[in-house]
């Protein structure tokens, strides 16, 4: 791979790092955009697009370290289907009264809630 800039005096160290640091921005605002609704809010209140803003890549930036804390791949479908069948499993389980086996769940817990998850 190449790499360029228009600043001489830059090592190829600090270039690369650069773009790194800026590809991982225009991931997650494009993340953002896609899948948290960064580009939702109708305020023209700057304060209230801030905090908009702010909550939206924030929530990017949990889903990354909740996959990242898990060892699944990284991706934000996989992170929905991953907190919508943890949901689900848990509202069977409060709605049908169900006493489960606390061992049988923490087995099969991970499988139960990822079967639905991509690759990323």
């Amino acid at each position: 791979q190449l790499y360029f800039s228009t600043d001489d005096s830059m090592d190829g160290r600090e270039v690369l790092d650069y773009y790194r640091t800026r590809f991982q921005l225009e991931f997650c605002f494009r993340d953002g955009k896609q899948h948290a609704g960064i580009t939702n809010c109708q305020s023209t209140d700057f304060r209230k697009l801030d905090f908009h803003f702010n909550a939206s890549l924030a929530a990017v930036n949990l889903a990354k370290a909740a996959c990242k804390r898990l060892g699944i791949a990284y991706s934000i479908s996989s992170c929905k289907s991953f907190i919508h069948n943890a949901y689900m499993l848990e509202r069977f389980i409060c709605v049908f009264g169900i006493n489960p086996d606390m061992q049988v769940i923490d087995k099969l817990f991970k499988e139960l809630i990822l079967f639905t998850a991509r690759a990323a």
